[in-house]
């Protein structure tokens, strides 16, 4: 994962911690759940409220009190509204019903609703409960123990300006980038130029050849005025037209022999050019490399400055930046040319940290 990846996270567990530390969004000890809203917590815990069940026990002169439910429908002068309480309701707990529905009074005819038990005032205010309520309001989430864990690592004593952290990383990029993008241009015009060279090169060959061939067709014509000059006398205007092709041969094959040192000058001023452009490229690609290095198993006091050994050097003009789990250091200190570099922060660095350091070595 990238530093910058790091970073957008680590904004946004701060925002969200932030939402979350919003005396809106909080339930505080103090308050005594005077800042949860009454009547959606008892809808959400399914209890009635202090006059609901006022109501319900009203008319409590016209109570009954049974041991099971074969008892309760042994009762009889039953009417409307009367309330039966159930010592056991079938599983050893007590329950409250209220009669609904009456037709001779009798409890095994009548009709009951239960409005309240020993599981239900058992369950009513349980954590779990509380816990549910709470969260089922709007906006309004668990701050886990895996979320805290998180928070813990953010060991920020001072402002940190994400944004400015982010600014410097796309500026370094965009510095490499276009070292980079100089490079490959450079390498592509080395490229084209060793192209033209060779281009230049079998020119230069071919030019030979026909010089070659232009001087074996002076010498055949060389050969056929000798010929006829030794035949006969009356061959002598043959001989000089053979002696005249001859020589046009000869200044043929000359041009084609100049053409040939011409082109040959060119493929080696080519070749010279080609040289020094891949050389160039080679000198920009190799300019220096960004190398990021990463320490654990560190130990080191709070404001003292931890030592750290780099693989390579510090290239010149460039300046290291180091990141505690994350978080960018502003007390840096390192000398230009080798290979030291350390770093003061306001708490313990222990084994557990990771120390990143992002560098650029020639």
């Amino acid at each position: 994962m990238s530093e910058f990846i790091k970073q957008k996270q680590v904004e946004g567990l701060v925002s969200a911690l932030a939402a979350k530390a919003l005396d809106s969004a909080v339930v505080k000890k103090a308050n005594n759940l005077a800042d949860v809203n009454a009547a959606s917590a008892r809808g959400n815990l399914n209890v009635y409220s202090k006059a609901e069940v006022q109501n319900l026990v009203a008319g409590a002169e016209d109570a009954y009190s049974v041991a099971t439910l074969t008892a309760r429908g042994a009762l009889t002068g039953l009417k409307v509204s009367d309330r039966v309480f159930v010592s056991n309701d079938g599983d050893s707990k007590w329950a409250l019903y209220i009669v609904t529905t009456v037709t001779d009074g009798k409890g095994s005819t009548s009709e009951f609703t239960k409005v309240a038990d020993e599981d239900l005032f058992t369950n009513a205010l349980s954590k779990e409960a509380v816990k549910s309520a709470y969260e089922s309001n709007a906006d309004t989430n668990a701050f886990t123990d895996a979320e805290k864990t998180k928070v813990g690592h953010l060991s920020v004593s001072q402002a940190v300006d994400l944004d400015t952290m982010e600014s410097d990383l796309a500026g370094t990029k965009t510095t490499a980038t276009n070292a980079l993008n100089t490079a490959n241009s450079a390498t592509t015009k080395a490229n084209a130029a060793q192209t033209t060279a060779n281009t230049a090169v079998s020119d230069a060959a071919a030019a030979q050849s026909t010089a070659n061939k232009a001087a074996g067709d002076a010498a055949a014509a060389q050969s056929t005025a000798d010929t006829a000059v030794a035949g006969a006398s009356d061959a002598q205007a043959a001989a000089e037209a053979a002696q005249t092709t001859a020589n046009s041969g000869v200044t043929k094959a000359n041009a084609a022999q100049s053409t040939a040192n011409t082109a040959r000058s060119e493929a080696a001023a080519a070749q010279s050019t080609a040289n020094s452009a891949l050389n160039a490229a080679n000198a920009r690609e190799l300019a220096f490399t960004e190398i990021v290095e990463d320490f654990t198993t560190l130990s080191g006091e709070a404001t003292v400055p931890v030592a750290l050994t780099l693989a390579k050097n510090i290239a010149d003009g460039f300046t290291p930046s180091v990141f505690f789990n994350g978080i960018r250091v502003k007390t840096v200190s390192f000398t230009t040319g080798a290979n030291n570099v350390s770093y003061t922060v306001p708490y313990i660095t222990e084994p557990t940290d990771t120390i990143s350091v992002h560098y650029a070595t020639r």
